[in-house]
């Protein structure tokens, strides 16, 4: 997992399997992160799946900012569908 702050943007680059193990791992490294930040992004490119455990640290995070100030980018089509099928997507801003 790699941080990305620029400008008030904190990109949060996951790679793997987003499974319950790592996303408690995570989470406590991820809400440190973004903590003051104004918009940010969860770069999922070299993700190829994610658990429920995922969708609760998408949320949490999103809360911090503003679901209108944060976003999920480059999700391959089997994870935006676990987006989709939450009824997340939107709210989400997955791209």
């Amino acid at each position: 997992m790699e941080f990305i702050n620029k400008d008030g943007e904190v990109r949060c680059v996951f790679s793997g399997r987003m499974d319950t193990t790592q996303c408690l791992e995570a989470e406590r490294d991820v809400m440190h992160s973004i903590e003051g930040a104004r918009q940010i992004v969860f770069d999922l490119k070299d993700v190829d799946y994610i658990a429920s455990s995922f969708l609760r640290l998408c949320g949490k995070a999103s809360y911090r900012v503003g679901s209108g100030n944060f976003s999920i980018v480059n999700a391959d089509i089997e994870v935006r569908k676990i987006f989709s099928v939450a009824g997340l997507a939107e709210r989400l801003n997955v791209i």
